[in-house]
């Protein structure tokens, strides 16, 4: 019973959704509604079946107004029905109403002037609000002035009142009289010249003769003003017209109601179906204006009902659920589980990445994890522990298994556990991972959302003057959040800056992967192209910050991270240099690593994107031979060969290297800055172009 009443409710919510939103189509001034129907009343125009027209109609094309008497005088001998004539001036003669023509034209958008025609009606076929003609307006003036198509069927049906189809309009009953187009060409035509060689051909016939420069824009496109009267002539004399009206219109609302009323009642079990139920429901519509439109001359305006039923319909195939997929995680599982048992660990590994992590296979995961471990595949070991710290940080020692495997250069590095606090801020602390140039880097968790954190923090107390604390706090946490407002795939997410104990710091997301400080040696190096692509998108990474006035100041390998498996790579320690900076008051003390740094950054000059660009120069070189291009014996030796001598060709110290790098290289640790790249994606296209080249 409750299920039944939640559809009832969700049934007559949706359609009254679907009704309220399908009234915004009708809002002024765009009238959505009104002008799709007008243009589904073109296309059933040009494809509905109809009646074919008089056959006695002919068209006679005058490329000189001043052939039309001409025209009459041959007409009454071959004793033509009737000459209608569209063009303004008539002929010299005008003693019968043999010849008719406009009594009225159009002079702007409302007002009509009188011609020197004494015997016809007004040529006046009042555009839609596209500009389309769709009907002729019978009686003008309060019913005392015909149009010229009216008073032309008149003529030739031999009656002194209009034609059935004109009697509603000559009561004021019906003010336009919708026009049944022929679609193709059913008129034939003949030029003015044509007649004159051969008279024969106007014997017996309706003639309606006009220039080819007057036309109107209909249903069937571009129709000169006579080709447009025949049609008009042709409805009156045969009785056809599309039937608007009251009638038409809510006939498409009840199909609609009955529609979506038929989606209630069918229910449908899943939402293929119910999408499939839809999709008729609204053919259907459509089905049924066009035949009414072609059979019964009614013109249904469907748009409104069509998206009533569209909108409610989908609203209630959205609440369907969605059919159970087929469960493939036993079979998932157990070849995973067969692939552990049977020592496969590394198709295990990629079999198990399949299957959510959900708290029953964490003690099998973390096996597998361990036994990766030890075999030396701590990548995937890596990415096993992390998947396991998303759901449980605390289960067994996966947080320090997991920096271990994750960075295992970080094991050298002396961090007393004990002395790590339970938290910071919100933050739950898991695992010390190293000691960073601002302080201890720990593994966190964030509570809220379960989510796996890296959170740096500095002790600034230890860093400025007691006098200066309070300043450097706001400094540094203007400056971290200034770096957290970067939001790019390349670089690592800030996800929270705070204060704690005395201690700032920075919460940021989590990376698995290898600095590319350990591929910095002769025995490690990356492929050319690999190092060419990192390389490029950390340039492009570089673009953006510099673009939003954000400089790194500390680029070089140990602060890139590569997760060979995911193919991601990401810059850390964004803004690390510039957010001790503005907490030091010390003097003496140098920021970022000399061995990168530009030669303006070691003068004590303001940095700007060039000093990164220089440092990733340092980077590439490196990566590329496992050596740095500038070294010296002392600090001071450095700093001299950095600002003063040319760094060897990487060709010279590799020489299987491609002699192109030389000169991306020679630019990037150019001297001054006015001739390194000027911009991070200047040179990551250098770098793309010589990857491409490859």
């Amino acid at each position: 019973m409750d299920g039944a009443r939640n559809f009832r409710d969700s049934f007559l919510e949706a359609a009254a959704l679907g009704l309220l939103a399908t009234a915004t189509l009708y809002v002024a001034p765009l009238h959505i509604a009104d002008c799709l129907d007008r243009w589904l009343f073109d296309i059933w125009s040009q494809i509905a079946p109809s009646v074919g027209p008089p056959g006695d109609i002919l068209l006679v094309r005058l490329d000189d107004p001043t052939s039309l008497d001409g025209i009459a005088q041959l007409a009454r001998d071959e004793h033509a029905r009737l000459l209608i004539s569209t063009q303004p001036q008539a002929p010299t003669a005008q003693n019968d109403d043999f010849v008719l023509g406009p009594t009225e034209l159009p002079v702007g958008a409302m007002r009509l002037q009188r011609t020197q025609w004494r015997n016809g009606g007004h040529l006046w076929f009042d555009p839609d609000m596209d500009g389309v003609v769709r009907n002729d307006m019978p009686l003008i003036d309060d019913g005392t002035q015909p149009s010229l198509a009216l008073r032309a069927a008149r003529k030739l049906s031999g009656e002194s009142t209009p034609p059935r189809e004109a009697s509603k309009a000559e009561r004021g009953e019906d003010r336009r009289r919708w026009l049944r187009f022929y679609p193709g060409r059913p008129f034939p035509e003949v030029t003015a010249a044509q007649a004159f060689a051969d008279p024969t051909r106007l014997r017996d016939k309706v003639l309606i003769a006009g220039g080819p420069a007057q036309s109107e824009l209909t249903p069937l496109g571009p129709l000169t003003t006579n080709v447009l009267l025949a049609h008009a002539i042709s409805g009156y004399l045969q009785g056809v017209r599309i039937n608007v009206g009251i009638v038409g219109a809510a006939l498409g609302w009840v199909l609609a109601a009955v529609l979506i009323g038929v989606l209630g009642v069918l229910r449908a079990p899943t939402r293929p179906i119910a999408w499939l139920a839809l999709t008729g429901a609204a053919l259907g519509i459509l089905v049924v204006g066009t035949i009414a439109f072609g059979a019964a001359n009614l013109w249904l305006p469907v748009t409104g009902p069509l998206a009533w039923v569209v909108l409610a319909g989908s609203l209630l195939a959205i609440r369907v659920p969605r059919a159970a997929r087929p469960k493939r995680l036993d079979g998932d599982l157990v070849a995973a589980r067969q692939a552990a048992s049977g020592g496969q660990l590394a198709d295990a590994w990629s079999r198990y990445r399949q299957i959510s992590p959900v708290p029953a296979l964490l003690p099998e995961l973390y096996e597998l994890a361990s036994q990766l471990d030890a075999a030396g595949n701590d990548r995937c070991a890596a990415d096993l522990f992390h998947r396991i710290a998303q759901v449980d940080g605390e289960f067994r020692d996966v947080a320090r298994r997991l920096v271990r495997a994750n960075q295992p250069q970080s094991a050298g590095v002396t961090v007393n556990r004990d002395e790590m606090p339970a938290a910071m801020g919100r933050y739950q602390l898991l695992e010390p991972i190293g000691r960073g140039a601002m302080g201890y880097v720990y593994l966190g968790r964030d509570p809220k959302i379960n989510r796996i954190v890296a959170i740096k923090a500095v002790n600034l107390a230890a860093e400025v003057e007691p006098a200066e604390l309070e300043e450097a706090s706001r400094n540094f946490l203007r400056e971290a959040e200034i770096a957290g407002r970067l939001s790019h795939p390349n670089i690592v997410t800030i996800f929270d800056v705070g204060e704690t104990n005395g201690l700032a710091y920075i919460a940021m997301e989590y990376l698995k992967g290898r600095h590319l400080s350990e591929f910095v040696v002769p025995e490690r190096l990356l492929p050319v192209n690999t190092v060419l692509d990192l390389l490029s998108r950390t340039a492009d990474a570089l673009d953006y910050a510099h673009s939003q006035n954000v400089v790194h100041r500390d680029i070089k390998p140990a602060n890139i991270m590569y997760d060979s498996i995911a193919d991601g790579l990401k810059i850390t320690d964004f803004g690390i240099a510039r957010l001790i900076d503005v907490g030091r008051t010390r003097t003496g003390i140098v920021l970022g690593t000399p061995a990168f740094m530009s030669p303006e950054q070691l003068e004590g000059k303001n940095v700007n994107g060039h000093t990164d660009l220089f440092a990733l120069g340092v980077s590439l070189y490196q990566l590329l031979t496992g050596h740095l291009p500038f070294r010296g014996a002392s600090m001071t030796k450095l700093m001299f060969v950095i600002a003063n001598e040319p760094h060897e060709s990487v060709t010279a110290v590799r020489p299987d290297l491609p002699p192109r790098l030389n000169p991306i290289i020679d630019r990037a640790l150019a001297k001054e800055p006015s001739d390194r790249f000027q911009t991070g994606a200047e040179m990551a296209a250098a770098l793309r172009t010589a990857a491409l080249t490859a």
